[in-house]
């Protein structure tokens, strides 16, 4: 850890809050999540919500702010969400010089065992997108028509389905009422320890999907001629972006496309925007394992090339004895 500190790396990993804001034209708005996965399994799950004042301006970002809004969508089950330097907070708001609002909120995750279990929990847990939308008047997520599924026994529309809403004029379609922040498909972590007297790097296989809802879903399938994306979906696509980042206490030797490495390796990026759920992959096997895996491989293809060459030479040396017995015949 101290040497990924020094060597001043982002410590952040993304799906920041999967809120669903109704951007107008020329707004921007990204969010952002941040994760750093220590040598033991803790760390933290930093979210940063950056909007610039069109965007402001179109989710009435000061009644979002009075209404608790914010607050509703991270507390959820407890998490135990605070601001950066001040635990009495949820959130930390600051206002840059272009008029841009950050707010941003930080979970410490606790060390597993050999799972990621408590940053797993955090990212799975379904959280509200509806008073987001419903607080602002202007956009309502109204279902297409025969698209809306029933509501569940708690009066909740299910995670995977549309979210509840009026008569919408310029409705954003297909959005989930619930989303977790990420949908975390594989997670395999081996904490650092040692081995016969002899420290072992920590190991993981980690996969999951950004973005809003799942892959079949409206908002990740506009490449769909079934989907009929209003103003208000191609107003999000324009202004809305998401940033996810994973920092981890080894070296990343695979990541999927879209992605990007930083930190000598330790740190793995994507972004994308509104309408995209990209799936995001890291893997590592420390360095020295990558040279081994790579020697083996080369050396067995060396192998396997010495020995065709060998049965050319020797076919070649057949095929003219043959020959040259046929001469001599």
């Amino acid at each position: 850890m101290r040497r990924r500190t020094s060597r001043g790396r982002i410590v952040a990993l993304v799906a920041a809050v999967a809120v669903a804001v109704p951007v107008l034209s020329g707004c921007s708005a990204r969010l952002s999540q941040f994760i750093d996965v220590g040598p033991e399994g803790g760390g933290t799950l930093s979210l940063e919500l950056r909007l610039d004042p069109a965007a402001q301006q179109a989710i009435d970002l000061p009644r979002q702010l009075q209404e608790g809004t914010f607050e509703k969508f991270l507390d959820v089950r407890n998490e135990r969400w605070r601001a950066p330097g001040d635990g009495a907070l949820p959130f930390q708001q600051r206002t840059e010089a272009n008029g841009t609002v950050v707010l941003r909120s930080v979970r410490t995750l606790k060390a597993g065992t050999s799972q990621l279990d408590d940053l797993e929990s955090a990212l799975g847990v379904l959280r509200p997108l509806q008073p987001i939308l419903a607080a602002t008047g202007r956009y309502w997520a109204a279902p297409n028509p025969g698209d809306a599924p029933a509501p569940r026994g708690d009066g909740e529309s299910p995670a995977t389905g549309n979210a509840p809403g009026g008569a919408a004029q310029a409705g954003i379609t297909g959005l989930p009422a619930r989303v977790p922040l990420q949908n975390l498909l594989v997670d395999e972590f081996t904490p650092q320890g040692k081995d016969r007297g002899r420290s072992v790097y920590a190991t993981f296989s980690i996969a999951s999907r950004g973005g809003v809802g799942d892959v079949l879903d409206p908002p990740c399938n506009g490449g769909s001629r079934r989907v009929d994306f209003t103003r208000a979906d191609r107003a999000l696509q324009g202004g809305l972006r998401f940033a996810y980042t994973w920092a981890m206490p080894s070296r990343i030797s695979l990541y999927s496309t879209g992605g990007r490495l930083t930190g000598d390796r330790y740190v793995a990026s994507w972004a994308m925007p509104y309408g995209e759920c990209d799936r995001m992959e890291i893997s590592s096997a420390g360095s020295e394992d990558g040279r081994v895996v790579n020697g083996i491989i080369l050396g067995a293809a060396v192998v396997f090339l010495g020995i065709v060459f060998a049965l050319r030479a020797v076919s070649r040396r057949s095929r003219r004895r043959r020959e040259g017995g046929e001469g001599t015949a």
